[in-house]
């Protein structure tokens, strides 16, 4: 009777120990796929949120990508077909054709617009160019302003650095913006371009004896002027405008360099 006793016992134990064991199988099986699904979710939710931000990024580097064409093309075609068609409304087509140099002038503005936009489909930027000295891009600038216009235009230059080429653009670009609003709304006689390098710095200063313009109510080229302070500040340097009614326009701004 002991010995059966102990046998049923036994028996009894390794049942309860195999139904403890397999609930606890089937518990840790559950709960394995609970975590497996949950895990799914998580990583799908990750899926997601990675496509959605690099969809974010893809869309931003392409509003970016537009920015700097519609500034490039603001700043660099549109400043020679402006002056192009400033030339023409204020002399006329017919004394136009009497002048063959006038039409050479304007021929070339086209032509170098054309061309400009054609490099900005491929690079934004033609480094080939900027290879040439900034004092000799603005006497190009200065030049045909001169010839075409009648305005004249001073040039001074203290000190001599050689840029980078990204700077050298920017500040190009900037220059000729400020020709071209000079030219465009001032009615001046005469604009000024001081070129000061420093050890550290490049100072430039760009004067116009015009009408001018109310800044604070805002009523001068808008865009132009907006451009020209995201360029310096592309540049981590600073700019000021400053503007009267009758008292002409000043451009002052200082980079790095």
């Amino acid at each position: 009777m002991g010995g059966e006793r102990e046998i049923v016992t036994f028996i009894i134990l390794i049942n309860l120990i195999l139904f403890v064991f397999i609930i606890g199988m089937v518990y840790f099986v559950s709960q394995f796929r609970k975590r497996k699904v949950l895990y799914e979710k998580e990583l799908t939710q990750i899926k997601m949120e990675y496509e959605k931000a690099k969809l974010q990024i893809e869309v931003d580097a392409q509003k970016e990508t537009m920015k700097k064409i519609g500034k490039e093309i603001h700043d660099s075609v549109g400043q020679k077909l402006t002056l192009a068609s400033i030339y023409l409304k204020k002399n006329g087509v017919s004394s136009v054709k009497n002048s063959y140099s006038n039409l050479g002038e304007i021929s070339e503005l086209i032509d170098e617009s054309l061309t400009e936009l054609r490099q900005l489909s491929r690079t934004l930027v033609n480094p080939e160019r900027y290879q040439t000295r900034l004092q000799d891009l603005i006497l190009l600038e200065t030049n045909r302003i001169q010839n075409m216009n009648g305005i004249r235009v001073v040039v001074e230059q203290e000190g001599e650095f050689d840029l980078r080429e990204e700077a050298k653009h920017n500040i190009h670009r900037i220059i000729q913006e400020f020709l071209q609003n000079s030219v465009k709304h001032a009615r001046c006689s005469q604009i000024r371009i001081n070129l000061d390098f420093t050890d550290s710095q490049l100072r430039v200063k760009c004067s116009d004896d015009g009408v001018g313009f109310d800044i604070q109510k805002n009523t001068g080229p808008g865009v132009g002027i907006s451009n020209m302070k995201k360029r310096v500040l592309e540049m981590k340097g600073r700019a000021e405008i400053h503007s009267r009614k009758g008292e002409g326009t000043e451009l002052t701004f200082s980079v790095p360099y």
